[in-house]
């Protein structure tokens, strides 16, 4: 619903730049996208709601008209502006979900968010959330709405997928009370109504099948230390890309940035940099390829000297290096995941996995880094450890 209108504009003539400019109010949803980017921006640094009226200011005519020439062409522009209904203020809750995207959530989540971020949101978006809101309003959206959409998706969605479709809905309407397009989120109390499908078993290497991996791949040193720095120093893809000579020292790597959708970065989160201890197996891969000369900076160049793209390694050589000797190909994580299933059947606790993998706590290593063992097999297999060692 509109608001009341304002009452009618004089304007304000002004000489600037050798030319003559009108300065008006005009509602804050006809503003371009890069004006509304720039506001949120300033209210969200003062903490104010975005204002449904902005004053705005147009370019006139040249400063060398005559007087009565830029006096009329000034009437007939504020004329306009009167007249025309779209100038009139309406409240941001008139706002649509997806004109909401396109011009105030999406320019934000580019401009604060990793690039792997927005690129995912947008795809989520873009997949599922775009059709079903379609030209609902904002204000207009209700709580059993959202958790109707969920639970239909959920019947041929993974347990994952649709919490990540929630939590970018849920995002959204976050980010609309906080620029003050809505009273509350109604995706806030949102959630499946009936039984979810579970995500499937994640795989990880064990250390024979990585020390098996590191064999097959005698002819291409350099994969041979992607894969040992995966799973012996449970870096992720992005932090080996990224890994540069100046970041090793004699016994320590200290991993400081991160390659995320072809941008150098800071790794995933502040717990992400750390100081990972270098042992044996990756010690000697290290100095194999360093003796090769490959590159002052970086420490897998491409060809044009920037950081190699270790899905397209994965593709051209790994993947056939192994299929030629029948080994199975799990990904770069799984790396990561078994280092977090090995630290633990070596520790008896995930702290050592969690230091190592760079998470924030023990938790997170425990539920997506460690292979599915019983507390009790491994309370066995330490008993049954310390009898070997009493004989």
């Amino acid at each position: 619903m509109l608001l009341p209108m304002q009452r009618w504009q004089e304007g304000h003539l002004y000489r600037a730049n050798s030319a003559w400019h009108v300065r008006y109010v005009t509602a804050y949803v006809n503003l371009p996208a890069d004006k509304k980017t720039k506001i949120v921006a300033r209210c969200a640094a003062k903490g104010e709601p975005i204002p449904s009226r902005v004053q705005e200011s147009k370019r006139l005519c040249d400063g060398d008209l005559p007087d009565k020439i830029v006096k009329r062409l000034f009437a007939d522009f504020m004329a306009k502006i009167n007249d025309d209904q779209s100038t009139r203020p309406t409240s941001p809750a008139d706002t649509t979900v997806v004109k909401f995207w396109d011009d105030i959530y999406w320019p934000f989540a580019k401009e604060n968010l990793k690039p792997s971020t927005s690129d995912g949101y947008r795809q989520v978006w873009n997949q599922h959330l775009k059709d079903h809101f379609s030209t609902m309003l904002l204000r207009d959206y209700r709580t059993p709405m959202g958790s109707m959409f969920l639970t239909g998706l959920a019947k041929t969605k993974g347990k994952r997928t649709v919490k990540n479709i929630r939590n970018l809905a849920s995002g959204i309407f976050t980010h609309a009370v906080n620029t003050g397009h809505v009273e509350s989120n109604p995706w806030h109390d949102v959630k499946v109504l009936g039984k979810q499908i579970e995500p499937g078993e994640t795989e990880s290497y064990t250390l024979e099948e990585i020390e098996n991996i590191i064999s097959a791949l005698k002819e291409h040193p350099a994969c041979q230390l992607i894969m040992a720095l995966s799973f012996f120093c449970g870096l992720r893809k992005g932090e080996i890309s990224c890994l540069q000579w100046g970041d090793i020292d004699a016994d320590v790597i200290h991993v400081r940035r991160a390659l995320s959708r072809g941008v150098v970065g800071p790794p995933k989160t502040k717990k992400s940099i750390r100081a990972i201890p270098i042992i044996q197996p990756v010690r000697v891969l290290l100095l194999l390829w360093r003796g090769k000369g490959k590159g002052e900076k970086w420490v897998f160049p491409n060809e044009r000297g920037n950081p190699l793209n270790l899905k397209d390694t994965a593709c051209r050589v790994i993947r056939p290096a192994l299929d030629k000797v029948k080994l199975k190909w799990k990904g770069y994580h799984s790396g990561r995941r078994g280092l977090g299933t090995t630290l633990r059947v070596l520790t008896g606790n995930s702290n050592a996995g969690r230091d190592m993998l760079g998470h924030s706590n023990a938790q997170v290593t425990e539920a997506h880094y460690e292979a599915a063992m019983p507390d009790e097999v491994l309370k066995g297999m330490k008993l049954l450890e310390a009898k070997s060692l009493t004989k």
